[in-house]
């Protein structure tokens, strides 16, 4: 009996010639060589070609509360589910202290999704929050390799048909930003949107202060030194503490906030949609299952 088996491909994704930058150490040991260069799946492009006239991207961030209440990230990851994505963009604060069994978890529900994902590393996913809100950076080689390990990049250019689509760890000093789009920029197609993402947002003017090791969460360089370098970028997106959607124009870039905030609040995803001429987004929110925990905190703040 000949079997015929017939399969619609929706995607393809193109395989470039590796390349790494020769700076890059492969097993860092010191603070110096863990910021030296960049691995080849950052360096190097992933291309797909979905032969449509719109992509989906389902986008959100800050999402460590979710792994506090089981039942409430199955209900998220059933609202993705729906949106029928072409891929899923999480950006920043998968975990909260980057331990092994948290990467796990959060792993786990993110193969559930059956679609490429990537990442904009946030301030958690490339530290042990325990170690780092005490001032304290004596294991940060240690914490950032976990994170590659995980999830592969701290930088990536991902193109389509429609877009180019470029994370950064605005978690890094603004020259070493600006050196892996340098890297990157001979392989963007600029007649198409480009839009970056990070996790810290670049237009909001917070920045760590060296003598104040609590604001270590925000971004180490001023705005001014990346935004003026980056305007060829239509979209910035950024993922964290946003609480809401929102989406406006700064300083000639459409931004957009896709981040959660903490339990008790409303949680949403962000579904946007890409067309040739123009881009829309639209915050979906997640239905609550029964029972559930996740205004319990909210619940005993109004009865006090």
């Amino acid at each position: 009996m000949l079997l015929i088996i017939v399969g619609i491909i929706i995607s393809c994704k193109e395989k470039t010639n590796r390349i790494t930058d020769a700076n890059y150490v492969r097993n860092p040991t010191t603070l110096k060589e863990l910021f030296s260069g960049f691995n080849e799946d950052e360096i190097n492009a992933d291309v797909y070609d979905f032969k449509r006239d719109s992509v989906v991207i389902v986008a959100t961030g800050h999402l460590y509360p979710l792994l506090y209440h089981p039942d409430v990230y199955r209900a998220f990851i059933k609202t993705i589910k729906a949106q029928h994505p072409d891929y899923f963009f999480t950006l920043g604060d998968n975990v909260y202290n980057n331990t092994e069994k948290e990467w796990d978890t959060v792993l786990s529900h993110f193969n559930e999704l059956q679609v490429p994902v990537y990442y904009a590393p946030g301030n958690h996913d490339l530290n042990f929050h325990y170690e780092r809100y005490a001032g304290k950076r004596d294991h940060q080689v240690q914490a950032e390799k976990r994170y590659l390990a995980k999830a592969k990049c701290r930088y990536k250019l991902v193109k389509d048909n429609l877009a180019n689509y470029v994370f950064i760890n605005a978690n890094d000093s603004a020259k070493r930003v600006l050196s892996f789009l340098s890297f990157i920029r001979p392989q963007l197609d600029t007649t198409k949107h480009l839009i970056m993402f990070s996790s810290p947002s670049l237009w909001f003017e917070k920045h760590q202060d060296p003598n104040d090791p609590k604001t270590w969460p925000n971004r180490p360089f001023r705005r001014e030194k990346l935004l003026p370098k980056i305007k060829d970028f239509e979209y910035l997106i950024h993922g964290d503490w946003s609480g809401k959607f929102a989406r406006f124009n700064f300083l000639g870039f459409n931004v957009m906030a896709v981040g959660n905030r903490k339990e008790g609040d409303t949680l949403y995803i962000t579904r946007i949609t890409i067309y040739k001429d123009t881009i829309i987004a639209k915050p979906i929110f997640v239905p609550m299952p029964d029972g559930n925990t996740w205004f319990k905190h909210k619940s005993r703040k109004k009865k006090k």
